[in-house]
């Protein structure tokens, strides 16, 4: 019957008990609601029937219902309505339902699609997407009746939250073909995707903190000829495993961000030569913790301590120089020599003291 259904390019119709049943067994379940006699939902039904295709090749599996009683279980107090299942928890959409296209990219958002304390499963048209999407990506390959697979992934999904943290979306993928396009051929393998390029875990998958770390690592997360983007718990990372740290603040509604990014990607070698982690964030609030009161900006972090850069931003062979400067200025050597000079001018004063106190009571004497 659900053959048939599919067959006729259409969402299938089921009632309470099926439905049931599909939330208890189905990741991914997209369910619409609506009444008799009601011209919003013939519309909606209607748009929403031209992606249910779509939604199929994401793993997301579309149903229609007419059940005002188990509506109202859910909340619902209008139709038509759309709730989202991800492994039984739901979810109501709140846009326009009859516009396709809206709906089919919040179904297929990773941050809708995420599961509390469990690594997502996705298929491979969802891994190609969010490799395409994410910059930074962990990704799980592994097999069915493989021992070993469940043993790493309940371990790994320990970390899955932690890593959400640090702004890395972290999914498995059981799919022969998909792990043969990556160059995978030993399960379970881990694949850590940064702005596409892949890099294969090489170490002990069943130790969880070492895949952290190494995950949000400065060497995973740099990019060649780009300025990686991070977020406050990664940058608070880097400020306490970098002696030396420069940071792009910036706003994405922001032009001229934009064009002083253009710029300061064609120093960021040079930066990386002197040995200076060069990363950005888009954080106009975090920005605010460190004085800054407008982006564009960069501050030169060094032990943690940092310098605002008040030049123009838009010459990037000045902000060079400035990185320079600070980079190779060694407050340590100048606290030095101004203890050196108190403690001189101190025993200078001292002797002075003492040559025209004692001087006093002899001249008196005499």
């Amino acid at each position: 019957w659900l053959v048939l259904q599919k067959s006729e390019d259409t969402i299938e119709t089921v009632n309470r008990d099926m439905m049931d049943r599909l939330i208890e067994e189905t990741q991914y379940l997209a369910v619409f609601f609506y009444k008799p006699n009601c011209k919003a939902c013939d519309q909606a039904l209607h748009e929403l029937e031209n992606i249910d295709d779509d939604a199929d090749l994401y793993g997301i599996h579309m149903v229609k219902i007419q059940d005002p009683s188990l509506a109202k279980r859910y909340g619902i107090k209008t139709f038509p309505a759309l709730v989202y299942f991800r492994n039984a928890n739901p979810l109501i959409y709140d846009g326009d339902i009859k516009n396709e296209e809206a709906v089919l990219e919040w179904l297929i958002d990773d941050d809708n699609r995420e599961l509390a304390d469990e690594i997502e499963a996705v298929n491979k048209r969802m891994l190609d997407k969010l490799v395409e999407d994410s910059p930074f990506l962990a990704v799980l390959f592994y097999e069915d009746d493989c021992e070993d697979c469940d043993k790493v992934l309940k371990e790994l999904e320990n970390i899955d939250d932690e890593a959400d943290v640090f702004g890395i979306d972290f999914v498995k993928i059981n799919d022969f073909e998909a792990a043969m396009q990556f160059g995978v051929s030993t399960f379970p393998t881990l694949v850590y995707f940064r702005k596409k390029t892949p890099v294969v875990y090489d170490g002990d998958l069943l130790n969880e903190e070492k895949v952290l770390a190494w995950l949000t690592s400065h060497e995973n997360i740099e990019l060649k000829d780009e300025i990686e983007e991070v977020n406050r718990k990664m940058l608070d990372k880097l400020l306490d495993e970098n002696d030396f740290v420069a940071v792009f603040f910036f706003d994405s509604n922001c032009p001229k961000c934009d064009s002083v990014l253009a710029e300061l990607e064609n120093i960021d070698d040079e930066v990386d030569d002197l040995d200076v982690t060069f990363v950005k964030i888009n954080d106009v609030k975090y920005a605010r913790k460190y004085g800054i009161a407008q982006v564009p900006a960069i501050v030169y972090f060094r032990r943690k301590f940092p310098s605002i850069f008040r030049g123009d931003l838009m010459k990037e062979e000045e902000v060079l120089e400035w990185l320079k400067k600070n980079r190779y200025r060694h407050p340590e050597l100048s606290l030095f020599m101004y203890a050196l000079i108190a403690i001189s001018t101190a025993f200078i004063l001292y002797t002075l003291f003492l040559i025209f106190c004692m001087k006093a009571p002899r001249e008196k004497k005499e």
